[in-house]
């Protein structure tokens, strides 16, 4: 998803972090996306303060139970 909505998901309004912030967060697997193009996309199983491991587990355990 994109950076942008990402940030609006995770964070309350006067405290989500710009795209440059979210790129260098990306580029140094402080979360999961991808750059493209210059333009930073997140997964949408990311969610912030979350280690994205534990997160990956949980939606698998989530995907499993379905």
């Amino acid at each position: 998803m994109k950076a942008s909505l990402w940030a609006s998901r995770e964070f309350e309004l006067n405290s989500r972090p710009d795209n440059r912030t979210i790129k260098r967060w990306i580029e140094t697997g402080k979360i999961q996306g991808r750059i493209i193009d210059e333009r930073a996309y997140v997964f949408s199983t990311e969610k912030f303060g979350v280690n994205h491991l534990v997160s990956a587990h949980v939606h698998k355990l989530i995907k499993e139970l379905r």
